[in-house]
């Protein structure tokens, strides 16, 4: 067999399947390898959100196309075809420990406003991939599943993609789609710099039959602060199940050692939360744990450019990751078109993470997501959310959250100021404390290591 492609790529998700359709349009030899037997299987938990209908990403505003079946990026003009179910949802809300609720988007009105007021929808991530698939093979793509890729590396002029199994692959490029737990960035040694900050583990279950008083909204609910916190998410599925509207709810820690099922049997059974399942059936189960690292600078080595969540600091989202498989499969294309086959020749790929992605999402904010759980006592958050009286607005975004979130507590500062002095001081401390602080514990315990950062 000759395994020898313009381009191989590791991994059949979003990014991977949207960089081989563009390197397929382009004429490129492409191979997909997969480790999953069947591609569309979703086997880990995932939200399955478009980041986002509602404002901009990465400095796009996606489109959902309904009638010609089509997700937009116009801004950098391409489409995917996406022909399978969505589900509206209007708000986010986040539930503090003792009842108070932080809301980004006016649930009511904004349904009162149809799609235009949604802050965004779910999708079925099977089916994108399904279709994706579908289009690649079309265009030639060459598929190889249940190949376990263990190793990258240069070989000569060309890239060499060793499997688990023993096969060998040669491309003059390869793109690293294989995600947050990236094994061709670690074999590579692109995580050695990287700044380290949490695992985190997310357990749930799909389930129907919930009682929620806004069905159609994201919930976060905060059941327990501290360090670590616990949080759980209850998300709308686009899909139904035997005629009942399906939600995921999973509850996330950074301590990879706990009891996960227990965390889970007390936010559904114990909390304050649990009235929400009294009447609850679980449908399926599912989890996943993934690293959270700073983001590669530098995404490219030996010829290997990495894509989507395999150099992201969290997730890219499924609108991230298609964009960076589609810039990654352009400059691939243009590369070899220009017989620059090198660092020089995929220029176009490096300035786009970093005007799209480095410049545009700075990941020190997006981990300030996680102070006030774990710096605020359950009291203290309580209060902030019940002084914040006003609805926030419409948003998505993690990374555009803490903005929001910056400019409501500024409102409220002359109240903290009068009735809590002592929250004040420890607010004012936030900014100036560094991830590496504050995530020292979790730090510690995503490495299971027993010494004191």
């Amino acid at each position: 067999m000759n395994n020898v492609y313009d381009l191989i790529v590791v991994g059949a998700g979003p990014a991977g399947l949207t960089a081989a359709k563009v390197a397929g349009e382009n004429g490129l030899t492409v191979a997909v390898l997969e480790r999953k037997d069947v591609m569309h299987d979703i086997l880990r938990m995932c939200g399955m959100m478009l980041v986002t209908l509602s404002g901009k990403y990465m400095g796009e505003r996606v489109t959902h196309n309904e009638k010609e079946g089509l997700l937009c990026f116009p801004h950098h003009g391409f489409n995917l075809k996406y022909d399978g179910p969505t589900k509206d949802f209007f708000s986010w809300e986040i539930h503090s420990p003792g009842g108070e609720k932080l809301v980004f988007g006016d649930y009511s009105t904004n349904r009162q406003k149809g799609k235009a007021g949604r802050a965004s929808a779910v999708y079925s991530k099977s089916r994108l991939l399904a279709s994706l698939v579908e289009e690649c093979k079309r265009l030639g793509v060459h598929f190889f599943t249940g190949e376990n890729v263990i190793d990258a590396q240069k070989s000569g002029e060309k890239v060499e993609i060793v499997t688990a199994g023993g096969k060998h692959f040669k491309g003059v490029f390869a793109i690293a789609a294989d995600g947050r737990q990236s094994r061709i960035a670690r074999t590579m040694g692109m995580n050695k710099n990287r700044g380290f900050y949490t695992s985190i583990t997310s357990l749930g279950y799909e389930m129907t039959n919930l009682d929620l008083a806004h069905p159609d909204a994201l919930h976060q609910p905060l059941f327990k602060s501290g360090d670590p916190p616990m949080m759980g998410f209850i998300i709308p599925r686009a899909c139904d199940y035997e005629g009942e509207d399906v939600w995921l709810v999973m509850i996330s820690n950074v301590n990879m050692q706990a009891d996960h099922e227990g965390i889970f049997d007390a936010f559904t059974q114990q909390s304050r939360f649990a009235p929400w399942f009294k009447g609850a059936r679980k449908v399926r189960k599912c989890g996943c744990t993934g690293n959270m690292y700073a983001p590669l600078f530098h995404p490219f080595k030996d010829n290997v450019l990495f894509v989507g969540d395999a150099g992201w600091c969290q997730e890219a989202e499924m609108t991230g990751a298609v964009m960076s498989g589609w810039k990654a499969g352009n400059s691939v294309a243009f590369a070899m078109q220009e017989k620059k086959y090198s660092e020089e020749g995929i220029q176009p790929y490096l300035e786009w993470w970093k005007t799209y992605y480095l410049d545009k999402m700075d990941y020190n904010i997006f981990l300030k997501n996680l102070y006030m759980p774990i710096l605020c006592t359950e009291d203290e958050i309580d209060y902030l959310f019940k002084t914040i009286k006003e609805t926030l607005p419409t948003a998505l975004d993690p990374y555009e959250i803490p903005a929001h979130m910056g400019s409501a507590m500024a409102k409220i500062i002359p109240t903290i100021k009068e009735e809590r002095p002592d929250l004040l001081e420890k607010i004012e401390k936030f900014g100036a404390l560094p991830p590496e602080f504050v995530l020292r514990n979790t730090m510690r315990s995503g490495f299971h290591c027993n010494f004191t950062i």
